[in-house]
């Protein structure tokens, strides 16, 4: 809604400033015992990606599928106010500068559109105070029209957003004194109006406290306060009043389980939470939104590596999800951020800038979402973080930080839509396992970012388990929900579906490839990290490539001889290599190997170099895991052929190696 808003807004703005300058402020006395408000932890996967000022409008099609890719359920589209008005009184605009930015319209329809959820940040004084430090009394009114206008626009006019962030950061110098909030009454009498303005446009609206920031830990300034102070002494004056929700932005220069010190004490982030909630229960108790959390993966001081971001990442929704008064949590930001006014087409990149490695994803121009660098190990982390738990709820914190006397566990238990999904990881050297009565028939054990470590069967109920590397968390979710409309398998408890099934019957099935030991899961490609369907069997894993659907390509096989060979230790480029061979051989320049009788034959019916791939060795004897006997065996990319004399002359004289069984399936316990 372009324009000025209806007269009545104009009184309600005018009644609001005589009672500010009055100084009338109806403050509740502090409860002890004050009414927990009611939690919506339903979708508390967060982002900030700001799509209207930070990706160009061309691009905005693309930053979204990545979104939905990573299963973002909740994005903050920050709205510039010097943006879309630039004189007093003047007209709005929602659709853009011309050059592609702040098409707030555009950015907003296409999140919608794909299912996201929009919290609305409004904020920071108008275009014609700039560089001029106004008093608030000269934009008060002003605001309470960007705010009315905005919020009609985009809540009642469109549905397209209910929940508001009032202004960001106000305890910081810069974005709170140097922005024309000297007083903290002055950030009070914002919301105040904002409110107002809000539920005049749409008596729906949410209003979330403009969030503060935690990442300061100095000893008080001038004009920038500790967020605890500064949320107490809004409380203080009736600020509460005006918000529905309380948001802070406790960034951390240690991993979430560690201590960060903070002006007059240290505290670890649960800690930190509780003594914000003790905080609001002497007040008035809110939910709150961690509206912006980071780890910047810069070369300085607190930097941490790319792997790392991601384990913190994990960690940290964990921790913040398990709260009782945290809602959603939105991780700061989505794309890596490039200098102010370079050129789009050409960010600056600079290793020593911390500001401009918090995102998930790199930067680069164009973003193509097919780029092999384009995903940070992080965004693997929450494209598997959102896979795993999205639609699930907490059920248990069985271990946070102590499990049966080992120190440094955490386990948290989700369930619900017939699933459950168990995260652990331990921050200690101490690898010593963890026992646990699963009460199921199977459980599936995933890395942090989605790769399968194992299907473990049991017997008893009961699963042993070792925990990740140090820091990086794990998934393990039993009896996994059999996908519909596909054939079940009694043998594994498995389906075979769509393309999969296709390609099972029409290459050799259940003999080839043997029973489905997974249903359809997603793993990250190797090397680009972007999301792949497999399916793991007893002899082989199937690849989905969409973008050859209907091509020969659409279905392929997994390089399973090659996997075996690393896990291993064997380095099959590096083994001695012939420059031919025998007659009756096929040779392989590529790789210096070649495939003599009987394996020829076998690779042949097999499939060949499509279905089995290139030879990675000689054939050679070994002994058999079993039994202790010798055999022969030659791995291939896709596969292991073994040849056993005792059936010498029949159709089991060469047989396909167990290579899915092999790389994943367990019985009771983890390696």
């Amino acid at each position: 809604m372009n324009g000025f808003a209806p007269r009545f807004w104009h009184v309600v703005c005018l009644v609001l400033f005589m009672l500010a300058v009055a100084g009338v402020a109806i403050v509740p006395p502090p409860t002890a015992e004050a009414q927990s408000p009611s939690r919506d932890k339903g979708s508390p996967f967060g982002m900030v990606a700001a799509l209207g000022n930070r990706v160009r409008s061309d691009e905005t099609d693309a930053a979204v599928n990545l979104l939905r890719e990573a299963g973002v359920q909740w994005q903050r589209e920050e709205i510039f106010w010097h943006e879309v008005q630039k004189e007093p009184g003047g007209p709005f605009t929602w659709n853009g500068n011309g050059n592609g930015f702040y098409d707030y319209d555009r950015a907003i329809a296409a999140q919608r559109a794909a299912g996201i959820n929009i919290l609305g940040l409004l904020d920071y004084n108008p275009a014609w105070f700039k560089g001029r430090n106004p008093h608030p009394d000269e934009w008060i009114n002003d605001w309470g029209n960007f705010v009315y206008n905005a919020v009609a626009r985009y809540g009642r006019d469109k549905g397209q957003i209910k929940y508001w962030e009032l202004w960001n950061e106000p305890n910081l110098a810069h974005s709170g004194y140097e922005s024309g909030l000297y007083e903290i009454k002055d950030f009070v009498r914002l919301l105040e109006v904002g409110q107002a303005a809000a539920r005049a446009a749409d008596p729906e609206a949410k209003i979330v406290l403009g969030g503060l920031s935690a990442g300061w830990t100095g000893e008080p300034e001038p004009h920038t306060y500790d967020y605890l102070y500064y949320l107490e002494q809004v409380a203080e004056l009736g600020g509460l009043r005006h918000v529905d929700i309380v948001a802070i932005h406790p960034y951390r220069a240690s991993p979430p389980e560690g201590d960060t010190w903070q002006r007059d004490q240290s505290n670890t982030f649960r800690a930190e939470l509780e003594r914000l909630d003790a905080l609001l229960a002497r007040y008035e108790p809110k939910p709150v939104w961690l509206t912006e959390m980071g780890w910047s993966t810069y070369q300085g001081w607190a930097g941490v590596d790319e792997d790392t971001q991601g384990f913190f990442l994990v960690r940290a929704y964990l921790i913040a999800m398990s709260h009782p008064s945290v809602e959603k949590l939105f991780w700061y930001d989505f794309r890596n951020d490039t200098r102010p006014g370079a050129n789009y087409e050409r960010p600056v990149y600079d290793r020593n800038e911390v500001e401009f490695h918090y995102g998930l994803l790199r930067r680069s121009f164009p973003l193509d979402v097919n780029q092999s660098n384009l995903r940070k190990p992080a965004f693997v982390a929450y494209r598997t973080m959102t896979q795993m738990l999205a639609g699930l709820t907490l059920q248990q914190v069985a271990a946070d930080g102590t499990f049966n006397g080992q120190q440094g566990v955490y386990w948290y238990r989700f369930g619900g839509v017939g699933r459950r999904v168990d995260a652990f990881w331990r921050i200690t050297n101490d690898s010593q396992p963890v026992q646990l009565n699963c009460g199921c028939r199977e459980a599936l054990v995933r890395s942090w970012n989605g790769t399968v470590k194992n299907v473990l069967r049991t017997n008893d109920g009961t699963l042993t388990l070792r925990l990740e590397a140090h820091g990086a968390p794990m998934y393990v979710e039993y009896d996994s929900p059999v996908a519909r409309g596909g054939t079940t398998f009694a043998a594994t408890g498995h389906s075979l579906r769509g393309a999969f099934r296709s390609f099972w019957q029409a290459n050799g099935g259940l003999a080839r490839f043997g029973y489905p030991l997974t249903e359809e899961i997603i793993e990250p490609e190797w090397g680009s990290g972007r999301p792949r369907v497999v399916q793991y069997f007893e002899r082989a894993r199937f690849e989905h490539f969409p973008e050859h659907s209907g091509t020969s390509y659409e279905v392929q096989l997994g390089r399973l001889g090659d996997l075996i060979l690393q896990r291993s230790g064997t380095d099959w480029q590096s083994l001695p290599k012939s420059s031919d061979a025998p007659e009756e051989c096929l040779f392989f320049k590529e790789t210096g190997h070649s495939i003599c009788p009987p394996f020829r034959e076998a690779w042949e019916r097999a499939g060949g170099l499509a279905l089995v791939g290139l030879p990675l060795t000689n054939a050679y004897e070994t002994k058999r895991p079993d039994n202790g006997k010798p055999y022969k065996v030659q791995y291939f990319e896709r596969t292991r052929l073994e040849h056993f004399d005792e059936h010498k002359g029949t159709p089991y004289e060469v047989q396909l190696g167990l290579l899915g069984s092999e790389l994943i399936f367990r019985w009771d316990k983890m390696p």
